[in-house]
């Protein structure tokens, strides 16, 4: 999410500590850490990690926020950071509001904060649960309860939970589905709007509302064409629900089975008739079937072409006057233009002679110069990578264990069966444990990274697997070559994985 300035909560809580800091006998304000638009149930935010870094510096010896939801409201983690890492770094924090601080030894509330803690986490979890509950009641009535309305709608000035129709762009939505129901591809339609500088969705979107656009082009695609002509909004239906976030505290979107999706039919004006939405689908359909059944030939180069001006992967297409052979041409300059890239073509057959001539060649090369080694030592290099990998999982799989057994211990401490004591020496020694592991878990990553294949490895795989490179087939070459440029239509510059 992009936050454009702060929020009138944020600007409230900072005027009330920079006046209590100032009010304060030999307080030095040495900066402010703000997480705007961030949840406290998660501790990996910017600014909560700067703040870290400046402890860790030496730069500050002193927290203080207005109350202890604000520090966070995972109740695991703030009772690690309160009762751990801020003793350990001689930290004082402060929790204005709730009474806490941690300089004072015989304050009262300090003791509870670990309750607090739990009450924060809860009231998390219980505000999550009931923006879920109150979100699928309003989907299953056929409110809106997306961040953007779809292309073509925007929300009412006077209800955000109603879409209407945006008229500055739904001319563009029923130019769309005219152009494919009259027979007129994906790629033509998104030349067309390309060439009559009308904005993408993304661009539109960032225009017209807060939005950060991701795309680098800017210009409509296929891709882009087709979500429009399956998209059921623009009949009136609303379809919802289709994914939601893993938990309060996991924040990884998970899609829904359609069993599980919110449909609302008329929720809202019709761009499109039924009628003409229902001859486009038919349509894709018609097309979709034709391309699955159509005998095609696998391309020996294909994904590993591309365009040293622009930087675009090349496509194949068949061309005027040759029968037999395709041509490899620009994606970028295919789909929009000379005005985005230069026509520069190649043949598929000079290019598959050109690739293969110049295997053939360096193969023998290197073997008449260099000696190989044996297959055997490949294989042993194989197996310490097995092993290596295998004792990186088990370690891993005990920080896993460690991390359930710390969170186990915490809660026996707030349940008043483990004293702070009893909680700091127990889960010290797992914290040692856990530490070596993960420098261990460190050591085996970087082992593996740098544990490559040799040249003379690759160069063992291409005798083993091509026999005088009379047989050439698509895995082999995926294995030898990271990437081809065109630079014209008689040169190409190869870059193979083991060669500089």
């Amino acid at each position: 999410m992009k936050v454009y300035g702060d929020s009138e909560s944020i600007i409230n809580q900072r005027e009330f500590l920079t006046k209590y800091v100032k009010s304060q006998n030999n307080w030095e304000l040495i900066d402010t850490y703000v997480d705007d638009g961030f949840t406290g149930t998660n501790f990996n935010r910017p600014d909560f990690i700067r703040m870290k870094k400046d402890v860790e510096a030496g730069r500050i010896n002193l927290i203080i926020t207005k109350d202890l939801s604000r520090l966070g409201r995972d109740y695991i983690e703030t009772g690690y950071y309160l009762e751990k890492y801020f003793p350990k770094k001689r930290v004082r924090y402060i929790a204005v509001n709730d009474g806490i601080d941690t300089y004072e030894k015989n304050n009262g509330n300090n003791d509870m904060g670990a309750f607090k803690s739990v009450v924060n986490d809860m009231y998390a979890k219980d505000i999550s649960k009931k923006v879920r509950t109150a979100k699928k009641t309003k989907a299953e009535k056929g409110e809106f309860i997306g961040a953007f309305a779809p292309y073509g709608y925007k929300k009412a000035s006077n209800d955000i939970t109603r879409l209407v129709i945006d008229d500055k762009v739904a001319d563009v939505v029923r130019y769309i589905f005219s152009e494919y129901n009259k027979g007129n591809g994906l790629s033509f339609i998104a030349r067309r709007l390309n060439e009559r500088k009308i904005e993408c969705p993304s661009v539109y979107k960032q225009r017209t509302c807060r939005f950060h656009c991701k795309t680098l082009t800017g210009l409509w695609g296929h891709e882009t064409i087709k979500s429009i002509l399956t998209n059921r909004v623009y009949i009136g239906e609303l379809i919802q629900r289709k994914g939601e976030m893993v938990s309060y505290k996991v924040k990884k979107y998970i899609s829904l089975p359609e069993s599980e999706h919110t449909t609302k039919k008329n929720a809202h004006e019709p761009i499109i008739s039924e009628e003409e939405f229902n001859l486009a689908q038919d349509m894709l359909k018609l097309k979709t079937h034709r391309s699955h059944n159509k005998q095609t030939k696998e391309h020996l180069l294909s994904g590993l072409l591309y365009c040293p001006r622009c930087g675009n992967k090349y496509r194949y297409q068949k061309q005027t006057g040759l029968k037999d052979d395709l041509v490899a041409i620009c994606s970028m300059y295919n789909r929009y233009g000379k005005e985005y890239c230069t026509r520069v073509a190649i043949k598929e057959s000079i290019l598959d002679k050109a690739v293969k001539d110049d295997l053939k060649a360096m193969a023998k090369e290197k073997i008449n110069s260099q000696k190989l080694i044996s297959l055997e030592e490949v294989n042993n290099i194989r197996k310490d990578k097995a092993k290596m990998n295998k004792l990186k999982f088990d370690y891993e799989r005990r920080i896993a264990e460690i991390d359930r057994i710390i969170k186990a211990s915490y809660e026996d401490k707030v349940n008043g069966i483990l004293t702070t004591d009893e909680f700091i020496n127990m889960t010290d020694n797992y914290r040692k444990e856990k530490e070596e592991l993960l420098l261990k878990v460190k050591e085996l990553e970087e082992n593996l990274s740098t544990y490559k294949e040799t040249k003379e490895d690759e160069l063992t795989k291409i005798i083993k697997n091509i026999s005088d490179f009379e047989i050439v087939d698509k895995e082999t070459i995926v294995s030898l070559i990271n990437r081809i440029e065109i630079i014209d239509s008689e040169s190409i510059k190869i870059y193979y994985k083991f060669s500089e």
